[in-house]
Protein backbone atom coordinates (compact mmCIF):
# COMPACT_ATOMS: atom_id res chain seq x y z
CA UNK A 1 0.00 0.00 0.00
CA UNK A 2 1.86 3.34 -0.72
CA UNK A 3 2.00 6.37 1.46
CA UNK A 4 2.68 9.81 1.43
CA UNK A 5 5.50 11.43 3.55
CA UNK A 6 6.96 15.56 2.88
CA UNK A 7 10.78 15.60 2.40
CA UNK A 8 12.07 17.43 5.42
CA UNK A 9 15.46 18.88 6.72
CA UNK A 10 16.40 16.84 9.76
CA UNK A 11 16.37 18.99 13.03
CA UNK A 12 19.25 20.82 13.45
CA UNK A 13 20.02 21.72 10.18
CA UNK A 14 20.48 25.39 9.41
CA UNK A 15 17.93 27.41 7.07
CA UNK A 16 19.46 26.80 3.32
CA UNK A 17 18.88 28.01 0.16
CA UNK A 18 17.17 26.34 -2.79
CA UNK A 19 19.77 26.63 -5.49
CA UNK A 20 18.16 23.68 -8.24
CA UNK A 21 16.05 20.55 -7.86
CA UNK A 22 17.28 17.81 -9.62
CA UNK A 23 14.62 15.70 -9.76
CA UNK A 24 11.34 16.68 -11.35
CA UNK A 25 7.90 16.09 -10.08
CA UNK A 26 6.45 13.22 -11.63
CA UNK A 27 10.06 10.91 -10.75
CA UNK A 28 10.96 8.58 -9.05
CA UNK A 29 14.23 8.78 -6.60
CA UNK A 30 16.03 6.42 -4.95
CA UNK A 31 17.05 6.35 -1.36
CA UNK A 32 20.07 8.81 -0.64
CA UNK A 33 19.80 10.24 -4.39
CA UNK A 34 20.69 14.02 -4.29
CA UNK A 35 16.89 15.38 -5.18
CA UNK A 36 17.77 19.35 -4.91
CA UNK A 37 21.03 21.37 -5.00
CA UNK A 38 20.94 23.65 -1.48
CA UNK A 39 23.14 25.86 -0.58
CA UNK A 40 23.74 27.95 2.94
CA UNK A 41 25.63 30.88 1.67
CA UNK A 42 29.19 29.66 1.72
CA UNK A 43 28.69 25.91 0.61
CA UNK A 44 26.57 23.99 -1.69
CA UNK A 45 24.64 20.88 -0.70
CA UNK A 46 22.92 17.74 -1.75
CA UNK A 47 19.87 17.17 -0.59
CA UNK A 48 19.27 13.02 -0.72
CA UNK A 49 15.60 11.59 -0.36
CA UNK A 50 15.34 9.39 2.82
CA UNK A 51 13.20 6.60 1.08
CA UNK A 52 13.07 5.66 -2.81
CA UNK A 53 9.62 6.55 -3.66
CA UNK A 54 7.87 9.22 -6.48
CA UNK A 55 8.39 12.69 -6.33
CA UNK A 56 5.10 14.57 -6.67
CA UNK A 57 5.68 18.13 -5.61
CA UNK A 58 7.92 20.67 -5.39
CA UNK A 59 6.87 22.82 -2.01
CA UNK A 60 9.73 25.06 -2.05
CA UNK A 61 10.99 26.43 -5.74
CA UNK A 62 14.43 28.09 -6.71
CA UNK A 63 16.05 30.58 -4.58
CA UNK A 64 13.18 29.35 -1.49
CA UNK A 65 14.55 29.56 2.09
CA UNK A 66 13.64 26.53 3.40
CA UNK A 67 14.60 24.92 7.22
CA UNK A 68 13.57 21.86 9.32
CA UNK A 69 9.88 23.56 10.03
CA UNK A 70 9.00 23.47 6.29
CA UNK A 71 7.93 20.73 4.05
CA UNK A 72 10.51 20.55 0.78
CA UNK A 73 8.90 18.14 -0.99
CA UNK A 74 6.03 15.60 -1.16
CA UNK A 75 7.27 12.06 -2.28
CA UNK A 76 4.90 8.71 -2.61
CA UNK A 77 6.72 5.29 -1.38
CA UNK A 78 5.27 1.76 -1.80
CA UNK A 79 5.09 -0.88 0.79
CA UNK A 80 3.77 -0.61 4.96
CA UNK A 81 3.88 2.88 6.51
CA UNK A 82 7.08 3.74 7.96
CA UNK A 83 8.33 6.98 9.86
CA UNK A 84 10.94 8.73 7.76
CA UNK A 85 13.87 10.90 8.93
CA UNK A 86 14.55 14.49 8.24
CA UNK A 87 17.03 14.64 5.59
CA UNK A 88 20.69 15.38 6.27
CA UNK A 89 22.42 17.53 3.11
CA UNK A 90 25.60 16.32 2.10
CA UNK A 91 28.17 18.54 1.27
CA UNK A 92 29.48 19.01 -2.31
CA UNK A 93 33.22 18.38 -3.35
Amino acid sequence: MPFLYELTLAEGEPEYTVLQHLVPAGTLGGTGQAVAVLSDGGMEYHLPAPRQGLLVAWFAESGSKVDASRAIARMVCEGERVAVAGAVPQRLG
